[in-house]
């Protein structure tokens, strides 16, 4: 008998129906040895050797483990095929290897019967080169999170935490915040006109230009009106027509990170979100390995998409040659391809029996897999500029899809409808043929601040920037959040103060830490690793001992009266008349008298107007108590005005000005869920209404 261990008890489960009965198939329930909870655990003096310690939770694995591993001729390793299911794999055979006589390594990038096969037919050994880069993360993250974390608790306040990674994507969410802040909109016009013929058979919209070849900037009302009086003496007509024809190719494979930023865009879904589907999916032998850089597809598998296509979807869609896709990023070397579906004959349909979010995943994957093969969408492209005699032009185009090519996939199987794939058709005309001026729509915009960083666009900026790789992403994101660091407003992200004030104490005092240059610097070195090329104590060192000074210089430096001082507001302090300053404290912001130490008063901050004394109803256990807003730990709340002599409090429901759609009684308020900003009904549970998105008042 020969043992296979694995992490999870789905992949064991898919493992034992495919190899024989003489493998016995235990899973390590993830992973089953770690860095201590408290405590360093890393020994800086000697080569930063860890202390690794077994969970509670492993303990009964791990002897389990060890009774089959005795019984077994050898232990074969089958972990995942990254640094991390690397790090497992040898954290295993250092607990077995007392009990076991023999180790084996199997690496499969999918659970399918032909990979698994050739897999246990070259079984190999623990590459150590991965091993010692995910060591490497695993204490460099230890070292700035247990070293500094403690300066934040000194400094700012108790609980906060500090990260390699998470601090560098809190700076880029923080500072994307401040860009909108200091935003000025201004204004801008646009006109849209109305076209038709003399006979009022033939009419397209067409969208103003200029004058006499220059383009005419619409600052204000004035200049439109201006240019619109204009329109009402003048005659119009086509100066020339010009037609192309446009492809548009497919998009590629999915590696983690587009993976990532297409389901938050479609589905809305978190990044950590998205990994759990594809985790399920991997380990019951859906797709291929979820955490990768490749774009890259085995020519086994384009073979087998080409044959597929052929059949099902007709040979006029296929390329004259197979297509591959080359990956940009020089750290793609953990996994041999894309993110793709294991077997093509698996199409998303109802017949699988697969979660909802698994489905949604799956179905982008596969056809995904299956466009990216096929032949670009062919537009028959007609653009118009349109004259008038006093010179005004005006410009209109459209588009008809000649060959669909790739975009054919959605329409046969009813997937989700790819981008682009609409019609929007120009009436035919001539060159010099009149047209009248049928209708004029100006248009008043303003600019728009940059948008705020969702779970897409903030992987995107990590991924550009070089910061994290595929196993990162997810657990960065949901680290800051869990962290109080910032909320999400929808699908947005939005810093919280103690985001501001940790950055700026950061950037000042420990640039290198949320360094964009220096954090991908230090991810390269990991992967220089990976590949063998780097001594991974040489680089831990060289990060640590300069750290560690700096760390001893700044707790002796740094005060907390000034770090976590926001700035001056408009009232006096009613004990001395200093100023009061805005200050961070244990709950958030409060007001505090810049004379502190000698003057110690403080009071809340109140949350609108009046808010302190604005009445929301009588208390009903005191006779003269009402409920007025406070602020606490876990944000708004009604409290009686008699506190402390009467406790009674209630939620706070925050309303938006508008009623519920739904039952048209209850008004909509603002809730929150694990972070998350969402807009529930005020009747709730009578109303289950609930939205991620501002509902908005229905219009008379």
């Amino acid at each position: 008998m020969d043992l296979v261990v694995v992490e999870s008890p789905t992949k064991a489960k898919t493992l034992t129906a495919i190899l024989p009965k003489e493998y016995k198939i235990e899973a390590s329930m993830g992973h089953i040895r770690d860095l201590p909870k408290s405590g360093l655990g890393v020994d800086v003096e000697n080569k930063f050797e860890p202390e690794y310690v077994i969970p509670q939770k492993s303990k009964k694995v791990i002897t389990a483990l060890k009774k089959d591993a005795e019984k077994a001729k050898q232990v074969i390793l089958a972990t995942d095929p990254d640094r991390e299911g690397e790090a497992i794999a040898w954290h295993l055979k250092e607990l077995l290897s007392k009990k076991a006589k023999k180790f084996g390594r199997a690496v499969f990038h999918e659970l399918t019967k032909d990979s698994i096969e050739e897999a246990f037919e070259n079984i190999g050994e623990i590459n150590m080169s991965l091993v010692d880069a995910q060591q490497a993360r695993r204490i460099l993250d230890r070292l700035v999170g247990y070293k500094l974390s403690p300066l934040l608790w000194k400094k700012v306040r108790y609980g906060l935490s500090a990260g390699r990674v998470q601090s560098v994507a809190m700076r880029l969410i923080v500072e994307r915040e401040r860009e909108r802040e200091v935003f000025k909109p201004e204004e801008y016009w646009s006109i849209d006109v109305l076209f038709k013929d003399k006979d009022g058979k033939r009419e397209f919209e067409a969208s103003f230009f200029g004058k006499n070849g220059k383009k005419i900037d619409l600052k204000n009302e004035k200049k439109v009106k201006e240019v619109t009086g204009d329109f009402e003496k003048d005659d119009f007509s086509i100066k020339e027509i010009t037609k192309r024809e446009r492809k548009k190719k497919p998009y590629a494979p999915f590696k983690t990170s587009t993976l990532q930023q297409t389901m938050a865009n479609i589905f809305s879904f978190s990044a950590q979100r998205t990994m759990r589907a594809a985790q399920k999916l991997f380990e019951k032998g859906y797709i291929t390995y979820h955490r990768t850089d490749s774009l890259s597809l085995s020519k086994k598998f384009v073979t087998q998409v080409r044959k597929f296509a052929k059949e099902e979807i007709g040979e006029k869609y296929l390329p004259p040659k197979p297509v591959y896709y080359k990956t940009k990023s020089k750290s793609a070397q953990e996994a041999h391809e894309a993110v793709r579906p294991t077997q093509l004959s698996k199409i998303p349909n109802k017949n699988l029996k697969l979660g909802k979010d698994e489905f949604k995943l799956y179905s982008i994957v596969w056809q995904r897999a299956l466009e990216c093969q096929l032949k670009s969408a062919v537009y028959d492209e007609t653009r118009m500029a349109i004259n008038s005699d006093k010179g005004y032009e005006f410009k209109a185009s459209g588009s008809i899809v000649k060959f669909d090519g790739w975009m054919a996939v959605s329409k046969k199987y009813k997937l989700l409808k790819s981008n682009g794939n609409g019609n929007k058709e120009i009436p035919k005309y001539k060159a010099k043929e009149k047209v009248l001026l049928q209708n004029i729509k100006p248009d008043q915009h303003f600019t728009q601040p940059p948008a705020r960083y969702s779970d897409a666009t903030l992987i995107k900026e990590l991924e550009e920037l070089g910061i994290g790789r595929p196993s990162t992403y997810a657990p960065t994101i949901s680290t800051i959040q869990s962290r109080g660091y910032i909320e999400k407003e929808g699908r947005y992200f939005k810093p919280k103060d103690v985001a501001y004030v940790v950055n700026d104490l950061l950037v000042e005092h420990f640039p290198e830490i949320v360094d964009y240059n220096f954090t991908a610097i230090m991810e390269e070195g990991l992967d220089e690793i990976a590949a063998g090329n780097q001594d991974w104590v040489v680089l831990l060192d060289e990060f640590y001992k300069p750290f560690e000074q700096k760390l001893e210089k700044k707790d002796k430096e740094l005060s907390k009266h000034e770090i976590t001082n926001l700035g001056k507001s408009d009232e006096k302090c009613p004990e001395c008349g200093r100023s009061l300053v805005y200050k961070l404290g244990k709950y958030g912001k409060f007001l505090s008298c810049s004379g502190y130490p000698e003057c110690k008063y403080a009071k809340p901050i109140a949350e609108g107007p009046n808010s302190e004394k604005e009445n929301y109803g009588e208390c009903p256990n005191c006779e003269d108590g009402v409920f007025v807003l406070k602020q606490g730990r876990y944000g708004k709340f009604l409290a009686c005005s008699n506190y402390p002599k009467c406790k009674t409090t209630k939620p706070y429901l925050e309303k938006i000005g508008v009623k519920c759609p739904k039952c048209g009684e209850g008004d909509v308020v603002v809730k929150k869920a694990k972070g998350r900003t969402f807009y529930g009904c005020s009747r709730y549970p009578d109303c289950d209404f609930s939205s991620w998105k501002k509902p908005k008042a229905a219009k008379d």
